[in-house]
């Protein structure tokens, strides 16, 4: 008997929608049929479907495993409409396992972003595999580090209530989610969106972290770190695409990146989900406009995630906490759904990277090695994720860029970024 992967689940949903935010597509071959054992009556418990389909694995390969081409044979699941009910439970996690005609397997999952993060779906997936892989008569019963969720009041100190919340979100109950939705998102043609999946190696971030580090910029004690550089890199490329592909004006760039609050504020790194913040940096045009600044601009940006004390994020987490009670407790359904990140406000000059290269992306052997691809879906246009590549690729990364055409074509055009990453595919 295997563990009850329904038990590693919120006994209660956080919230009562689904988001479609983090959607995973898993290309693989295993030995043996992939299951989920979990309790049906259980509230919370996940959407799990099941399908033959006549698309092989090979076609899924050729087209270079891309999402839009999974969608269109109907391997994904749709985002729930409509908010869950007592009767009909929308749950926080669903799964839909696909066997191909030629012994192939396609897994894909939409989990709400409320209870997981990139890191913690993974993880649980990981997970799963190694239970379906595990003879039938060994009992799995103790749940890994990695998904063990910590205590709220780990993170909320209901004692202090700032008056004022950090200036990367902010908050609106006068307007409903879909009006903010508006309010927040730059008014563009989907047709006019392109989304494709880049390849860097890992050789080509580290001579650019060596520019970095060569050029005489950092101070004594002062260090950039890979993650830092590419981000800087990724961020010149993608505001000077813009640019000339005249999607905005000529002038400054926000650049951020995403930071997991747990480290910074001493809290375990393990968990269902993580709290995060969305890093900060003003950075002036000859930054981000010239590469021959790209020191100064990973210098900089690394300075700007040094600058995210404890106190500071504590009191964000505080202020952010004491504000969903007060909506909460007025009545308002979901205040989560009325907060956002400044940041990706597409009607600003604003580009950002979240960098998932250490997530455990290919870690999930269901009985034949580890999956061959991996694809997720990013459709925010100048937010970049990056992803590990391939084990086929394991020297590689892979770039999820989402722009608007001109934009992307420019990107394609520029020297520095041509150079360094290949198309692979669109998503």
């Amino acid at each position: 008997m295997r563990i009850d992967m329904g038990n590693m689940l919120p006994k209660e949903p956080a919230s009562r929608r689904i988001t479609g935010d983090t959607q995973f597509m898993f290309h693989i071959k295993p030995d043996s049929s992939i299951y989920l054992e979990y309790t049906p009556d259980k509230p919370n418990s996940p959407t799990v479907e099941f399908q033959n389909i006549s698309v092989t694995y090979a076609e899924m390969k050729s087209g270079g495993f891309s999402y839009s081409l999974a969608k269109r044979h109907q391997l994904d699941m749709a985002i729930p409409d409509g908010a869950i009910t007592k009767t009909f439970d929308k749950p926080m996690l669903m799964i839909k396992i696909s066997y191909l005609a030629d012994g192939g397997v396609a897994i894909f999952n939409m989990s709400n972003h409320v209870a997981f993060d990139g890191n913690a779906i993974f993880s649980f997936i990981a997970h799963w595999a190694k239970c379906n892989s595990r003879p039938q008569s060994q009992l799995i019963t103790d749940l890994p580090a990695e998904l063990e969720s910590y205590e709220t009041s780990m993170v909320t100190n209901t004692s202090n209530v700032p008056t004022h919340g950090p200036i990367e979100i902010s908050v609106d109950a006068s307007m409903t989610p879909q009006e903010l939705i508006v309010k927040t998102t730059k008014s563009v043609n989907p047709e006019d969106i392109r989304a494709c999946v880049f390849e860097i190696s890992t050789e080509k971030v580290s001579q650019l972290k060596q520019l970095v580090v060569g050029s005489g910029v950092l101070k004594q004690d002062e260090y950039v770190s890979s993650n830092s550089v590419l981000t800087a890199f990724i961020a010149q490329c993608v505001a000077k695409a813009n640019t000339e592909g005249q999607i905005y004006d000529i002038g400054n760039w926000t650049v951020f990146q995403s930071l997991d609050m747990r480290r910074p504020m001493g809290l375990p790194l393990g968990g269902l989900g993580s709290p995060i913040i969305l890093a900060e940096y003003q950075a002036p045009l000859n930054e981000v406009m010239d590469f021959g600044k790209l020191p100064e601009l990973a210098r900089n940006v690394r300075k700007t995630v040094d600058r995210y004390s404890k106190e500071y994020l504590q009191n964000s987490m505080d202020w952010m906490n004491a504000t969903y009670r007060q909506m909460a407790s007025s009545g308002m359904v979901e205040p989560w759904r009325h907060f956002w990140f400044t940041a990706l406000n597409t009607n600003r000059r604003a580009v950002g990277v979240s960098c998932m290269n250490r997530i455990p992306v290919y870690e999930a052997d269901f009985g034949a090695g580890r999956p061959s691809m991996a694809r997720s879906f990013n459709p925010r246009p100048n937010y970049v994720i990056v992803f590990p590549g391939p084990p086929s690729q394991q020297e590689s990364l892979h770039l999820y860029v989402t722009l608007e055409l001109s934009a992307m074509q420019a990107l394609c055009a520029d020297s520095q970024w041509s150079q360094r990453c290949r198309l692979i595919s669109d998503f």
